[in-house]
Order: structure tokens, then sequence, then C-alpha cells
């Protein structure tokens, strides 16, 4: 998604629409913020979802462990990613 943003800033640029790239880039945080809190769930419950699909109880556990963690990371690239 921040890829497609990238191309939309760049085309705005070369034209001389720099109002437009403020709209591109407040359009993007509102459906990477979205796309974030969808994700979110995932994230939470990523050891019960693994241990549904049949991996092993000890690395459900841990990647559940690191995915509690990656959660601020995901949102601070929302922020990071598109400026």
């Amino acid at each position: 998604m921040m890829s497609t943003l990238l191309t939309l800033c760049g085309q705005a640029y070369t034209v001389n629409e720099y109002r437009m790239m403020g709209v591109y880039l407040q359009r993007s945080w509102i459906i990477l913020f979205i796309t974030s809190l969808i994700l979110l769930l995932v994230f939470i419950f990523t050891t019960p979802i693994l241990s549904l699909l049949g991996q092993e109880e000890t690395i459900a556990q841990v990647v559940g462990t690191i995915s509690l963690w990656s959660i601020p990371i995901m949102f601070a690239f929302i922020v990071s990613f598109t400026t």
C-alpha cells in the first residue's frame, strides 16, 4: 500500500499538484490505520490461530509473544513509511 502512495505522490509532484500530495498522504494514513486495526486482531490472537493450524505449542507461544511486541511497530510504520 505504501509503494502505491509513492507512485501517486511522484505523479502529483511531477505535475506540480502539491495539494494532491497532501490529500494522498492523509488518505493513506486513514486507510493504513484501518487496515492496521483489522490486522490487530491477527496479531493479538496469533497463538490460538497457530495452535488451531497445528503448530507446536512452544513455537506458537513464542510467535504470539513476538507478535504482541510488534503491534506498536506496525502503527509506527504508518507514519514513518508514508512520510
